[in-house]
């Protein structure tokens, strides 16, 4: 299988495992569940030290016990492959930090087995998740996870999009804000829809296949609750006439942050070409 295929496949699975995070790292309400709900299939089977529970019914009921703890999921390691046509597995090693309304703290490292059921043209459902304890952490330092988990899904769901954008280019309707400025570094700014869809098609026109690998991501939360995000890609990619190409970009975004949604919107990106798109050596 090749790389084009496998980023994507990556992409699909860290989205919702990002998203897998969030409700438990923030306070619960319906929208906040409803968005938890989304990332399941309806026979989820989930395992955990508590035993199985399976469908996704009583899932609200089974949050409340959480009301009022602060949870901290630290991801240290993910691996995703792709079991079958129908199915990826991920499995992940994580710090789990939280701090009950006592304000008793407890830390361990989790290890997750997951299997997501893949959908045509749609993020992947969770059908299996397993959690086993492997480790206590003594006197535990509680750090909020939020942002960056929030920032982590959003921005495998963009670049899954970019990737596939000849047959996806109308659902980044979701990740874009009202008001945006994309300061590509290759075109003039874009700040409206049309122009967004004009560059999409201008990729689609000179691209076959392309993947991006992240690195150097760090995220910070500013005051008016947007999220900063920096991040470093290495992009690897095949033109329509079949030339392997390479490029290197660091990318700065603002991102809008609504918690009731699926995801938090671009509002501002800043490219920065750090080796300009070329034919590879």
């Amino acid at each position: 299988m090749d790389q084009f295929y496998q980023t994507k496949d990556k992409h699909l699975a860290l989205t919702q495992y990002y998203r897998w995070y969030q409700v438990y790292e923030v306070p619960f309400n319906k929208a906040r569940i409803n968005n938890q709900l989304d990332i399941l299939a309806d026979d989820i089977e989930i395992t955990s030290q508590a035993g199985t529970s399976k469908g996704k019914d009583n899932l609200e009921e089974r949050l409340m016990m959480y009301e009022g703890w602060q949870n901290a999921h630290h991801v240290e390691h993910t691996e995703v492959k792709r079991l079958d046509n129908n199915c990826l597995s991920l499995e992940a090693d994580i710090l789990y930090q939280n701090i009950r309304p006592d304000k008793s703290r407890y830390s361990y490292t989790i290890h997750y087995s997951t299997i997501l059921k893949l959908r045509d043209n749609d993020l992947p459902l969770f059908t299996k998740v397993k959690l086993e304890p492997t480790g206590t952490i003594e006197n535990p330092q509680f750090s909020s996870a939020y942002a960056e988990n929030r920032a982590k899904s959003f921005m495998h769901y963009w670049l899954y999009l970019i990737e596939t954008a000849s047959v996806n280019g109308d659902k980044f309707d979701e990740l874009l804000a009202d008001q945006f400025e994309l300061d590509l570094s290759t075109t003039s700014k874009i700040v409206n829809v049309d122009q967004f869809k004009e560059w999409l098609t201008t990729i689609e026109e000179q691209v076959k296949d392309s993947a991006h690998f992240p690195k150097n991501l760090s995220v910070r939360e500013n005051t008016d609750q947007t999220l900063h995000v920096s991040v470093d890609f290495d992009w690897e990619g095949t033109s329509v006439n079949g030339t392997p190409m390479v490029a290197e970009t660091h990318h700065e975004w603002i991102l809008e942050n609504n918690l009731d949604e699926r995801f938090p919107r671009i509002k501002v990106m800043k490219v920065i070409q750090k080796k300009p798109f070329q034919t590879k050596e």
